[in-house]
């Protein structure tokens, strides 16, 4: 089996493929649209162990990043070598990530969270690849407290975690919550998020740090929520997230169109991570709540070269709402500001 990575949507398709003898990837279309990375990951990930990949360097002034990212995102899992008429060959020689999934929900232990919090496990309940039969678990962190609540899921274990007093080290927590975790997937919720049916399954084989594909009803309708960001300002406590790029604005609903947009990240409030990249890029313990630990952490795993993205087919639903019905542009705000503006000033000259 083999197949081509030439443009957009031969590079969505690639992220479902797996166990190819051989894939032949075109930089042209994607070299300019900051998808380097995105390709050659999904490439390796689309191959059986001992595949090989084709990288045909068409682009313009690619040379020197294709080799650089080559060397930084694939020098763990293939070897590169040279073929007859100069291309480049990589050979995988990484194996599949076992099979085996966790997850792990983090809880405030506030009684007001509760309802919210079944809703997410049942969820998580109806996720086949959760459950005890296929080696599962689902753990729920969060304070000491009274636990009738998880009389109803017998399955959940809870693993209790104190905040200390002062900032809401929130990236502390998830680290603690991820440990506890057994399995080489993870996929890690606050109480808000609900996976649909099927989302586990629909996560590609092979990933680093992804986030579920999570939208929210608002007036009626189905909207896309916090998920894959890009956003100008990285730096943790200085993040305009008014300015971020999100799934919401992305062309056809596509997270491709956002990789040349900004600092990639996944909103810390659902993601999917493996055991490894946890291991070898947890968050930063020292960024608390509401200081960018999901931008802080994102960008650190980027320059150890593992992959941000979104797990298109794998749906959530955000119980709960904090963002505008929809992105206003400057005009609409000013023309909000003056409607609600006092009459008197709306007359001045």
């Amino acid at each position: 089996m083999s197949t081509t990575i030439h443009d957009l949507p031969s590079l969505g398709r690639a992220r479902q493929l797996v166990d190819q003898d051989e894939v032949t990837l075109r930089t042209a279309r994607l070299h300019g649209r900051g998808l380097l990375a995105v390709a050659l990951k999904a490439a390796l990930w689309a191959l059986k162990p001992g595949g090989r990949l084709r990288i045909v360097d068409d682009a313009t002034g690619s040379a020197e990043a294709l080799h650089l990212q080559i060397k930084h995102l694939c020098e763990s899992d293939a070897v590169l070598c040279r073929t007859e008429d100069g291309s480049l060959e990589l050979r995988r020689t990484a194996s599949v990530l076992k099979a085996g999934w966790s997850a792990g929900v983090v809880f405030s232990g506030r009684e007001s969270e509760v309802g919210q919090l079944r809703a997410c496990l049942k969820g998580l309940r109806a996720q086949p690849e959760l459950s005890a039969a296929r080696g599962g678990e689902i753990v729920v962190c969060g304070p000491r407290r009274d636990l009738a609540f998880l009389r109803e899921f017998p399955e959940v274990r809870y693993v209790e975690f104190e905040m200390p007093p002062g900032r809401v080290m929130i990236a502390r927590k998830k680290n603690a919550l991820m440990r506890a975790l057994a399995n080489p997937r993870m996929a890690v919720l606050h109480t808000r998020v609900v996976l649909e049916p099927g989302a586990l399954a629909a996560v590609p084989r092979e990933f680093d740090l992804c986030s579920p594909n999570t939208a929210v009803v608002d007036g009626g309708r189905r909207i896309p929520y916090l998920s894959l960001c890009a956003t100008p300002s990285p730096q943790p406590g200085r993040t305009p997230y008014d300015a971020s790029h999100m799934m919401r604005g992305a062309k056809g609903g596509d997270p491709l169109e956002l990789y040349d947009r900004g600092t990639l990240f996944i909103d810390g409030g659902a993601f999917f991570v493996t055991k490894r990249v946890h291991e070898a890029c947890a968050l930063d313990d020292s960024v608390a709540w509401l200081e960018g630990e999901d931008i802080e952490w994102c960008v650190r795993a980027q320059a150890q070269g593992f992959l941000v993205e979104l797990a298109r087919g794998a749906g959530a639903l955000s119980q709960t709402n904090k963002l505008p019905s929809r992105p206003r542009s400057g005009l609409a705000r000013a023309w909000a500001a003056l409607k609600t503006a006092p009459a008197a000033l709306r007359l001045s000259r």
